[in-house]
């Protein structure tokens, strides 16, 4: 394991580099906030959710800088669930939604993310977090790092040393 430690303290560091700690770095990199994240994959990188998203967050995700106008995506309006006996059943969906693959959406938002400064750490997992009285170390496999806040952005795959 790497052992540099890093000298700067970051305003926050993000554990999980998902849709939800990517949203989150650019909206901290925008309010000049010093952001670290680490995620354990490298971008862009394939996932089979994701693929349909709610016409409630094209606002949200334009705004970051996702610039969703100019990809051309299906618009989806209906839900149809078949069985392979070719009977289906569908519903209309009132606020519709996108059709844009986790690919895609994470190589925007992962560039989004290095353009306004993030320290973007892939293909790395925190091991262990000690917490003293005004920041916390992060121990991971590129080496320690400091920051005064945490944020677990890490949906159901929970760190070890959180457990």
């Amino acid at each position: 394991m790497p052992t540099n430690t890093q000298q700067a303290i970051y305003d926050c560091a993000i554990i999980g580099g998902g849709l939800a700690g990517l949203c989150l770095s650019i909206q901290l990199a925008k309010a000049q906030r010093k952001v670290i994240l680490f995620e354990k994959n490298t971008y862009p990188f394939h996932k089979v959710c994701g693929e349909y998203v709610s016409m409630e967050s094209w606002h949200f995700l334009e705004n970051l800088g996702v610039p969703l106008s100019k990809m051309q995506l299906p618009q989806i309006h209906t839900f149809r669930v078949s069985a392979m006996n070719g009977y289906t059943i569908e519903s209309k969906l009132d606020m519709g939604g996108f059709g844009i693959s986790r690919y895609t959406l994470d190589h925007e938002l992962s560039a989004l993310a290095i353009k306004l400064g993030v320290q973007l750490i892939q293909g790395t997992t925190v091991t262990s977090m000690e917490q003293l009285q005004k920041h916390s170390i992060l121990k991971t496999t590129a080496g320690e790092y400091q920051a005064r806040m945490v944020c677990g952005s890490y949906g159901k795959l929970t760190p070890a040393f959180i457990q």
